[in-house]
């Protein structure tokens, strides 16, 4: 019986010693495949950062996530567009870009405001450039587009890139018709130590190289109407961030320049977004089967997209 004990006893240590060493074998196969997929990124990510002159850290923040959510001129929903409450709820959100639009005053102060006018979003009238900023600090934002006085003032660009440093990137939309004052605007996101942390939004590619030469560490972020605008825009090999439109259906070419490092941002603005406030989040899941390349996401309801990507 003693022997038979024994004999049972060295059985399972055996089978005990081969089971951890299958399990040993498997947990240096998954460690070896963390470390190549790992290796694989940091590859991927030097590659690409080494190919395009843009802010390298800026790259491996948006590595950090497979998909991205842009507050489309802040929170806006829930606070006054371009306005810091505005910023700051995208913050609290948790998504990983704001854009904001830029204009000047008359005396040239870099102001956030969309349109040419206060008249729609401030208790104010008249052309933004025909105002000096006292005259506009006196008025309020209004809660929504023509809407009731918001306690809130309209904000400097300055104030927002202090508000939202080390907190979420900053997608400036540059909407000033004096171009010259880009400059100033590059000098002031320098001044503010935020050249890792701002897209400076294009309409036309082709403005590119003049821009990058005011300051190389700031990533330009172009917009390509069609696949020639995009052979060009990677071509200059100065950023490997675009913005697409619906018209781009080329969905392996596109998935393939993807796995590449090109990083795509596209709108849900319209029709996904409407339907979303309309019916719920899930009508993005449509979105993201239709365009499964893109990896920046515009949106007005940054909130429903979130509740999307805890379930992706």
């Amino acid at each position: 019986m003693d022997n038979c004990l024994i004999h049972l006893n060295c059985q399972k240590s055996d089978f005990t010693l081969w089971l951890n060493k299958k399990m040993l074998k498997k947990y240096l196969y998954m460690m070896k495949k963390t470390l190549f997929s790992t290796l694989l990124l940091s590859i991927i990510i030097s590659f690409t950062t080494s190919l395009y002159a843009q802010s390298i850290d800026l790259i491996k923040r948006l590595d950090q996530k497979s998909l991205h959510i842009v507050a489309h001129r802040g929170a806006h929903l829930e606070q006054p567009e371009n306005s810091i409450a505005a910023i700051e709820e995208a913050i609290r959100q948790g998504v990983s870009v704001v854009e904001v639009d830029v204009r000047a005053t008359k005396d040239g102060v870099l102001v956030l405001m969309h349109d040419k006018t206060l008249n729609r979003t401030t208790t104010g009238e008249g052309e933004v450039s025909k105002h000096t900023f006292n005259e506009i600090r006196q008025l309020r934002l209004r809660t929504k587009a023509n809407g009731e006085a918001s306690e809130y003032a309209v904000p400097t660009l300055e104030e927002a890139l202090r508000v939202a440093k080390g907190k979420i990137i900053v997608d400036l939309d540059f909407k000033e018709d004096r171009k010259e004052l880009i400059e100033k605007t590059y000098d002031l996101v320098e001044k503010e130590g935020m050249e890792d942390e701002v897209l400076f939004f294009l309409y036309d590619y082709k403005d590119m190289p003049r821009i990058y030469k005011l300051n190389p560490k700031v990533t330009l972020f172009p917009r390509a109407r069609s696949m020639n605008d995009l052979n060009a825009i990677l071509k200059m090999k100065i950023t490997s961030i675009v913005h697409l439109d619906e018209s781009f259906t080329d969905t392996k070419r596109l998935d393939s320049m993807r796995q590449q490092g090109i990083y795509f941002w596209m709108n849900s603005l319209g029709e996904y977004d409407d339907k979303a406030g309309q019916e719920g989040e899930d009508i993005y899941r449509s979105f993201l089967e239709k365009y499964p390349f893109v990896r920046l996401i515009q949106t007005d309801y940054p909130n429903l997209w979130q509740e999307v990507l805890k379930r992706f």
